[in-house]
C-alpha cells in the first residue's frame, strides 16, 4: 500500500489498468455540478462521435465521464475530442467554459496510462486557474488554487504549492466555504508531511479531524485519521498511530454498505503498520494478509502484488526468511520501472529482501537487491535534499520580491496623493521604519529556519554515510565469500586432476582451474580495494601471470612483462578481459616454448583513439609460433571462449605469427575513470 493513497486530492478512480485510491474527489470535478445534467438515456447512449453535435456544456460533462472510465484503449480518441471541444470553447470566448475544458485536459493527463506527465497536469490546471480568475467566482477560484497547489506539491515545488494553498484558503475563509477550508487544511497537512515538518502537518491534521467530527462526515474523517496515523508513524509514535487507526476502524460500520468492504482493507493495512512498529507481529501479519487477500479477490493477483510487501516484512522480522522472500520479491517487482510515490517504504523492502538472502547464505542475490535498494535510497535522498533547498530558496526570494513590490506600490500611491502635504512625510517614515523592522524580524526567522534545515541535512547526510559504510561492508563480505567459493572450486578441480592419469584430461582440468582462479582474483581485488566496482588491470595481470606460471611449474624459465600504466576497468569488462588473457597465457605455456629453455611473454592494456575511448589488449610471446593453416591443438574450447568473449566486448581480435605469436584485441567498452 502506498502512503499517498490516503492523501492525494485527485478524482476517485479504480480501473483494471491503474489502481488509484484517493482521499476525496478532485476539487475540479465540483465544477461539473454547474453544468446541465444529462438524462439517463443520454448517459447510456452518448458516444464520442456525438459530442460535437450537442451543446458544449453537455459535451464537457460527457468527456469528463469518459475520462474517468478510460481503459487505455480509447485514451487517444478522447484526447482528440478534448482538443475539438477546446477549439469550440475558444471560439465562445467564455472564461468559465475554457476553464472547464482545461480542467478536463489536466484530468486526462492525470488518468491516462499513456501520460501521467506532471508538467502537463500542472500546465492545464494552471491554465484553468487563470480562466477562473477572470470569472471573479471566489468559490471556483479557491478550489482551483488548491488543485494547482496539489500539482506543485506533487512536483516537489513545495514553496509554490504552499503559496497557492494559502491563497485558496484565504479566499475560502472569506467566502465561508467550510468544505474547501477543510480540503485545503488536509492538503497543507500532506505538504508539511512531505517536507518532514511533522509538527505543522499534525497541527493541520488535527484541525481537519475536528472539523469532520463536528460535521459527522464519516468517510473524510476516516481518511483524516489515517493521515494522522501516517504522521505518527513517521515520528516514532506507534501507540498514537494505532489509536488513530482504531478510531477510523470504529467508523467503518457507519459507511454505506457498498463502501465498507473496500474501506476495511485500507484501514486494516494501516493498522498493520502500527502493529509492526509496536512489534506485535502476529497481529500485524493477520491484518496484512486480510488486506492482501481482499485486494486479490477484487483486482486479481497482479494488482494485489503491491500489497504483499507488508506480509513479507513481518515474516522477515520474525526470522522466517525463506517464507518472506516470495512476498518481498513480488512487491519490489510490482513497483520496478513504475512511478514510486513512497521510495522510503520501497527501499526498506529491498533491504529486507537482501538481508533475507544474506541470512540464507545467498550473497549473489543479496548483493543484487541491496544494490537496487541502495540506488533508490540515494536517489530519494538526493531528490528530497534538492527539493528542500529549492523550497527554502524560492520561498525566501518570493517573499522578498512581494515585500519589495508592496513597499514600492504604497510609496508611489502616497506620493501621488500627498505630495503637497509635507506633514505626512513623518508618518511615511514611521511606516518605512516599521516595514524595515518587520523585514528584519522576518529575515531573522528565515535565518533560523535555514539553520534548522542545515542541521536536518547534516543529520540526513550522517545517516546516509552510516548506511553507505554498512553497505560497503556487506559488499566486501559478498566479494570475499564469492572469492572463497571460487577457491574451493579450484581446489576441487586440483584434487580431481590428481586422480586422473590421462594427460589430455589433466590439461583440460588445469585450464579450468586457471579460468576459475582468474575470476577469483577479480573478487579478491574488489574486497581488498577501496573501490568496490572497478579493477586496476596492471596488478591483476601480474597476479594472473604468477598463478599460471605456478600451475606449469615454470619459475625461472618464463618471464612475464606487464609494462603498462595503471588502468581501471569496470568489473564486467575486467572479467571478460581477464578470461581472454588467461586463455592466451595458458596456450603460450602449453605450446609456445616447446624445445626452448627460456621464454618471454608481454601483456599490456592501453587507451587508443582521439578521445581515449577505445582500448587495446596486446599479448605476445617469443615462442616457436604456429603456422596459420596448422591444425588446432587441444580441444579448441579456449579458442571458442576467446571468440565468444570478444563478441561480448564488441571487439575485434587479430593474430600475427612472426618470431612468436602476437595478439591484439581492440574493444570500446569504457573504463571507469
Amino acid at each position: 500500500m502506498k502512503t499517498d493513497e490516503i492523501l492525494a486530492p485527485r478524482r476517485f478512480t479504480a480501473s483494471k489498468n491503474k489502481l488509484k485510491v484517493y482521499l476525496s474527489a478532485r476539487l475540479g470535478i465540483l465544477l461539473l455540478l454547474l453544468l446541465p445534467p444529462l438524462s439517463p438515456a443520454q448517459q447510456e447512449s452518448l458516444q464520442l462521435s456525438d459530442l460535437q453535435s450537442i451543446p458544449i456544456d453537455s459535451a464537457i460533462v460527457g468527456l469528463g465521464k469518459a475520462i474517468n472510465k478510460m481503459t487505455g484503449e480509447n485514451d487517444t480518441a478522447i484526447k482528440k475530442e478534448l482538443w475539438k471541444i477546446l477549439g469550440r470553447a475558444k471560439e465562445n470566448k467564455e472564461p468559465l467554459l475554457l476553464a472547464k475544458v482545461y480542467k478536463e485536459l489536466a484530468n486526462w493527463h492525470y488518468l491516462s496510462i499513456s501520460s501521467e506527465n506532471k508538467d502537463s497536469i500542472y500546465f492545464y490546471d494552471n491554465k484553468a486557474l487563470q480562466e477562473f480568475l477572470k470569472t471573479k467566482d471566489k468559490e471556483l477560484i479557491s478550489k482551483a488554487y488548491r488543485t494547482v497547489g496539489f500539482d506543485l506539491d506533487f512536483m516537489q515545488r513545495y514553496a509554490e504549492a504552499e503559496v497557492h494553498y494559502f491563497k485558496g484558503l484565504e479566499m475560502a475563509q472569506a467566502n465561508k466555504d467550510q468544505k474547501t477550508i477543510n480540503a485545503i487544511h488536509a492538503s497543507l497537512s500532506n505538504l508539511y508531511a512531505n517536507t518532514k515538518d511533522y509538527t505543522s502537518a499534525l497541527k493541520y491534521s488535527k484541525m481537519v479531524v475536528a472539523a469532520y467530527e463536528k460535521e459527522q462526515n464519516t468517510h473524510p474523517l476516516i481518511r483524516a485519521f489515517l493521515g494522522q496515523s501516517h504522521i505518527y508513524l513517521n515520528t516514532d509514535m506507534p501507540n498514537e498511530a494505532l489509536n488513530a487507526v482504531n478510531k477510523a476502524m470504529a467508523l467503518v460500520p457507519n459507511l454505506p454498505e457498498e463502501y465498507q468492504k473496500s474501506e476495511i482493507l485500507n484501514v486494516r493495512a494501516w493498522r498493520a503498520q502500527a502493529y509492526r512498529d509496536l512489534r506485535r507481529y502476529d497481529e500485524a501479519l493477520a491484518d496484512f494478509e486480510f488486506s492482501w487477500k481482499g485486494m486479490r479477490e477484487k483486482y486479481g493477483d497482479e494488482m494485489a502484488n503491491g500489497w504483499k510487501g507488508g506480509i513479507g516484512s513481518i515474516l522477515y522480522l520474525q526470522g522466517k526468511y525463506a517464507e518472506a522472500i516470495p512476498y518481498l520479491k513480488d512487491y519490489v517487482a510490482h513497483f520496478r520501472e513504475k512511478k514510486v510515490h513512497s521510495p522510503e517504504e520501497l527501499k526498506k523492502h529491498y533491504l529486507w529482501l537482501a538481508e533475507s538472502y544474506k541470512a540464507l547464505d545467498r550473497p549473489d542475490l543479496a548483493y543484487t537487491y541491496l544494490a537496487e535498494g541502495k540506488d533508490i535510497a540515494i536517489n530519494a535522498l538526493n531528490e528530497e535534499t534538492q527539493a528542500l533547498k529549492s523550497e527554502l530558496r524560492v520561498k525566501y526570494e518570493t517573499e522578498q520580491k512581494d515585500e519589495t513590490i508592496s513597499s514600492q506600490s504604497e510609496l508611489i500611491a502616497q506620493q501621488q496623493k500627498n505630495q503637497l502635504l509635507s506633514y505626512l512625510a513623518g508618518a511615511l517614515l514611521v511606516v518605512i521604519l516599521g516595514g524595515l523592522f518587520y523585514a528584519f524580524n522576518k529575515n531573522k526567522k528565515k535565518n533560523k529556519q535555514l539553520e534548522n534545515l542545515n542541521k536536518n541535512l547534516a543529520v540526513s547526510n550522517a545517516q546516509l554515510d552510516k548506511r553507505h559504510k554498512e553497505n560497503e561492508l556487506l559488499l566486501k563480505e559478498i566479494h570475499h565469500r564469492v572469492k572463497n567459493n571460487l577457491e574451493l572450486v579450484s581446489s576441487l578441480l586440483q584434487l580431481q586432476s590428481a586422480q586422473i592419469e590421462d594427460p589430455s584430461v589433466q590439461a583440460a582440468m588445469r585450464s579450468s582451474q586457471n579460468r576459475v582462479h582468474s575470476m577469483g582474483i577479480i573478487h579478491q581485488k574488489l574486497y581488498q580495494n577501496e573501490h568496490l566496482t572497478s579493477i586496476e588491470m596492471r596488478d591483476y595481470f601480474v597476479n594472473l601471470g604468477d598463478n599460471i606460471r605456478n600451475s606449469f611449474d615454470a619459475h625461472g624459465k618464463i618471464k612475464i612483462d606487464c609494462d603498462m600504466p595503471e588502468l581501471v576497468l569496470d568489473v564486467d569488462t575486467a572479467i571478460s578481459v581477464g578470461l581472454i588473457t588467461n586463455e592466451l597465457m595458458t596456450n603460450a605455456f602449453k605450446y609456445a616454448f616447446k624445445g626452448k629453455e627460456k621464454g618471454n611473454i608481454q601483456v599490456n592494456l592501453t587507451r587508443q583513439g582521439p578521445n581515449n575511448d577505445n582500448f587495446v589488449l596486446y599479448f605476445s610471446d617469443d615462442g616457436i609460433g604456429k603456422a596459420i593453416d596448422a591444425p588446432l591443438q587441444g580441444t579448441g574450447f579456449g579458442t571458442q571462449l576467446i571468440d565468444l568473449l570478444t563478441k561480448q566486448l564488441n571487439g575485434t581480435i587479430s593474430y600475427q605469427v612472426e618470431n612468436g605469436t602476437k595478439v591484439s584485441l581492440v574493444f570500446g567498452k569504457p573504463a571507469i575513470s
